[in-house]
């Protein structure tokens, strides 16, 4: 199991300082085991009741405030996200009743991380500009990665600290063209997947748990491009529409809805507004009246369960793009969520 900085001294020193009577715990999927039990244990010192949220977190989004408040919690600490991208979610999280700690649970590797078959690799592309991205755990191994490239003489672009999350890579529009390509830390194909989607150049993917490197180039791009717009083509010809919406604290859009249904009144479409704290195929199967549906909850549902669902689904972009608000280019270049 890999190590993380917990900030468990500065998460007890608050517990002590406010007198925290008891705590939900809430940690994304993957970040459970080894953690949990040296924090219960520590926790458990301060004499405190500590609650662990059951169910998978996705992100600041997620905040497990309505389980905190029926456990009658006065402390959530959310483990694994920043508040990047979500200050006004976290603001409402918090209030008189329940205070709200997020901590990024930065990784601590083992050994120093390897970074010479990285500069290799990036020398055989050619490459004299570098994009640089990181999830918010690989953050401090990024900011060293930065200073090797600068002593090796390579130019670095990096906006917003780098940081990126699944639904959010603007970082990376800012500097897209003035790279040659991007290096991301992160595990996995989630975040490459969103990358690919809303980003233009070639991808170095290093994963600092295992090393390895993997290589994406404009051709995985164009693939993850037709994807989309095989199910745009589909959902064009949709003639009843259902809008989806989550009533999770940091999903829920009801501008977005409005502006939505308002696109296909003008147009006399018929549509409905289904609202799920999960939305899944499950949920959808239900209402088979339904042709397409739009998210306005998180737009990685559109993007990662789109083989799951039984009709197509699109993200608030790309309904724009279908009813004539954004064009093609704009998905290409901005981003397609």
């Amino acid at each position: 199991m890999s190590d993380y900085d917990l900030e468990i001294d500065q998460i007890v020193q608050k517990i002590q300082e406010n007198n925290y009577q008891s705590v939900l715990i809430q940690f994304p999927e993957g970040m459970l085991d080894k953690p949990l039990k040296r924090i219960k244990e520590i926790l458990s010192k301060e004499n405190i009741k500590v609650y662990v949220a059951g169910d998978p977190s996705y992100g600041v989004c997620d905040l497990a405030v309505d389980l905190a408040k029926k456990l009658g919690c006065e402390l959530l600490i959310h483990f694994g996200h920043s508040q990047f991208g979500f200050q006004n979610q976290v603001n409402s999280a918090s209030s008189e009743s329940l205070d709200v700690i997020l901590v990024p649970a930065y990784y601590i590797p083992p050994n120093a991380l390897d970074y010479s078959p990285l500069i290799t690799e990036i020398t055989k592309k050619k490459w004299k500009t570098i994009g640089l991205a990181a999830t918010i755990q690989h953050i401090k191994s990024l900011d060293d990665f930065e200073e090797i490239l600068k002593v090796n003489d390579f130019q670095v672009i990096r906006y917003d600290s780098g940081q990126i999350l699944g639904c959010h890579v603007n970082s990376l529009h800012k500097g897209m063209n003035d790279c040659d390509g991007f290096v991301s830390f992160h595990a996995g194909y989630f975040h490459t997947h969103g990358i690919l989607l809303n980003t233009n150049k070639p991808l170095i993917q290093f994963n600092p748990y295992s090393g390895n490197i993997i290589n994406y180039e404009k051709a995985d791009h164009h693939k993850a491009i037709q994807q989309r717009f095989t199910l745009l083509t589909k959902a064009k010809k949709a003639q009843k529409w259902g809008i989806l919406g989550s009533s999770k604290l940091g999903q829920y859009n009801w501008k977005m809805i409005s502006k939505i249904q308002s696109l296909l009144a003008e147009r006399e479409i018929d549509n409905l507004i289904v609202v799920a704290e999960n939305i899944n195929p499950q949920v959808l199967a239900n209402f088979a009246l339904i042709d397409a549906w739009v998210v306005t909850a998180c737009p990685r549902i559109a993007i990662d369960d789109k083989i799951r669902f039984f009709k197509p689904v699109v993200t608030f972009r790309e309904f724009l793009y279908l009813f004539d608000q954004l064009k093609w280019e704009n998905l290409l270049e901005q981003g397609f969520f």
